[in-house]
């Protein structure tokens, strides 16, 4: 695991970057859980194919209504795409 920088000046500092370095250490950071086992399938292939496509988006917006999944989706995605492919990506 990476060290803690030296310039570092306080405790709170130091125990942020520290937690920040323990969370980055297993190549990701996951704030949500992904989609149940063999749920959402049609639509993870199709944002997948998307992405592999050599003119598909950059971008993926992902929009519905409070509790249909956004988040679920989201965690899957970026989950499958750095095991399976290696590649990061950024979910807010």
């Amino acid at each position: 695991m990476p060290s803690i920088p030296e310039d570092a000046k306080t405790v709170t500092e130091q125990k942020k970057l520290g937690d920040l370095l323990r969370a980055l250490d297993g190549n990701r950071l996951s704030l949500r859980e992904s989609c149940m086992e063999g749920t959402r399938l049609d639509i993870l292939q199709q944002i997948e194919t998307e992405i592999k496509s050599t003119d598909g988006h950059n971008v993926i917006q992902i929009r519905g209504s409070p509790g249909v999944g956004k988040s679920a989706l989201a965690a899957s995605i970026a989950t499958r795409l750095l095991e399976d492919q290696g590649r990061h990506v950024i979910s807010f």
